[in-house]
């Protein structure tokens, strides 16, 4: 298969799933259901042949901020929950019929990857579940939703796994000029967040109703279902940095102090803390502590400085056989953002390596991916992913950069070849971006435009992919950081 999808130009075999499982079964003389495990009426394979998922596609999806959960979710009562329980299941349908268009318009010879379709139809499952979940009516109807949601965000851990075997399998399939297969899963993995934030938020909104958090403890203790109102820079750093140093004794210390006499005083590369202080106005009396506050989801930016300093020592550590030079994190803030930069001499990345860095399509090949194979569920919590040490998995970097930027963030990489690396985090602070779904025209949405549209909407879209590019990559807030300006 392999050597025939190279031998084809790409745009021959670029016919949508849907089509070409027609054509394939047509001309091979099978039934429709030959291949399939099923031949139900709701089997993903009729799902082509019944327009359910047109009702949902031509849905927008409501992308909300930060703040807009917190508002919403710190009064919580039976009549809120509910009304959250409905809304919930509503934007889950939505949202998982984008994406099943989405594997709808992918190349024959990728969408029949057993990888990608074992995902495809773990999607299709996960929509036909939810359609057939009746209208949330009272806390018994919720209580049966939320074990519904924690089903399927238990399922949606096998999914970056299979995704990123599948990636290492297909990316061959396309040309290396293009980036499609990037595009794909980048608005796979943002759509995969939005989904676990909706799902975990109104568990935990549940949770919190059932037990009174609201009275009791002043919003759950500084939570608001999965949103903590009151993150510290300061502590998130800290956390991050004792399981990187946790891990590196796991990982390096029977490789460097093999004998028990050089392990009692053998360290890993120290991590230096610096909160830098600030005269913003409205923060001073948080900076005069030494700390920035601010509103996120503490996991999210946990796994963002996991990863980060995780690459940090294993790079400085693989330069510096002896003497290691420290790994210094600063952090910053201004009226708007939350900035982090991790600084290592870890001896840099080279031109080609940096020039593919956030690509999976590009890295595939290398087999950089594979050791997914020894990994059925992806971790949802930096814990999990630090019992994995034994494991480079090869997509923190990309899997960080699309956390970083869901809520309007972002993640950039400075590099001196030969000496050592800075990453940039920004975080926005104010909880006013609204999430980065990953929102896309559909390729046969476009086809149905008239040419005349079309040209004038391809120019349109140009100038305002240009002004997004330019936005996303220097980032307005970097400005005003006094980290970054120093």
């Amino acid at each position: 298969m392999h050597s025939l999808a190279r031998a084809r130009p790409l745009r021959i075999i670029t016919r949508s799933l849907a089509l070409s499982h027609r054509v394939f079964e047509r001309e091979a003389g099978l039934p429709r259901a030959a291949s399939l495990d099923s031949v139900q009426s709701d089997s993903p394979y009729h799902f082509y042949q019944n327009k359910i998922i047109d009702k949902y596609v031509q849905q927008p999806i409501n992308a909300s901020t930060l703040r807009q959960y917190i508002f919403f979710g710190r009064q919580m009562n039976a009549e809120r929950l509910i009304k959250s329980a409905n809304w919930v299941r509503n934007e889950l349908l939505v949202r998982l019929a984008h994406r099943i268009r989405d594997f709808q318009q992918l190349p024959f010879l990728v969408g029949t990857n057993p990888h990608i379709e074992f995902v495809y139809r773990l999607y299709w499952g996960a929509f036909d579940k939810l359609r057939k979940q009746s209208t949330v009516k009272n806390l018994e109807d919720n209580n049966a939703f939320c074990h519904l949601l924690r089903d399927l965000l238990d399922d949606g851990q096998l999914v970056v796994p299979r995704m990123a075997l599948g990636v290492s399998e297909c990316a061959s399939f396309y040309d290396k000029d293009r980036h499609d297969l990037d595009r794909f899963v980048n608005r796979m993995f943002r759509s995969r967040i939005s989904r676990r934030v909706l799902a975990e938020q109104h568990l935990a909104l549940t949770e919190a109703c059932e037990n009174d958090w609201d009275e009791m403890m002043g919003f759950g203790d500084g939570y608001v279902g999965i949103i903590f109102v009151r993150c510290s820079a300061k502590e998130i750093v800290g956390r991050a940095k004792r399981l990187v140093e946790q891990q590196a004794r796991q990982i390096y210390l029977p490789r460097y102090a093999p004998d028990q006499q050089d392990s009692d005083h053998w360290t890993p590369p120290e991590i230096e803390v610096e909160i830098q202080h600030g005269a913003r106005k409205g923060y001073q009396q948080a900076e005069d502590r030494n700390e920035i506050v601010f509103a996120y989801v503490p996991e999210q930016l946990e796994h963002i400085l996991f990863e980060l300093l995780s690459n940090a020592v294993r790079f400085t550590m693989a330069k510096h056989h002896e003497c290691y030079p420290p790994i210094r994190v600063t952090v910053s803030a201004n009226e708007t953002d939350v900035f982090f930069r991790v600084s290592d001499q870890g001896g840099g990345i080279s031109q080609d390596r940096f020039a593919s860095l956030w690509s999976y399509q590009a890295r595939a090949p290398s087999g950089e991916f594979l050791q997914f194979q020894d990994v059925q569920k992806m971790p949802t919590t930096i814990h999990q992913r630090a019992d994995l040490w034994h494991v480079n998995l090869g997509m923190g970097l990309p899997m960080s950069r699309v956390y970083a930027e869901y809520w309007g963030g972002e993640l950039q990489l400075m590099t001196m070849d030969g000496y050592g690396t800075d990453a940039y985090v920004r975080i926005p602070r104010l909880g006013t971006k609204a999430e980065n779904v990953g929102l896309e025209k559909h390729p046969s949405d476009a086809s149905e435009k008239k040419i005349t549209d079309s040209k004038h909407s391809h120019h349109h879209h140009r100038q305002s992919i240009e002004q997004h590019t330019i936005t996303s990559t220097t980032g307005n807030g970097w400005s005003h950081s006094d980290m970054i300006r120093a």
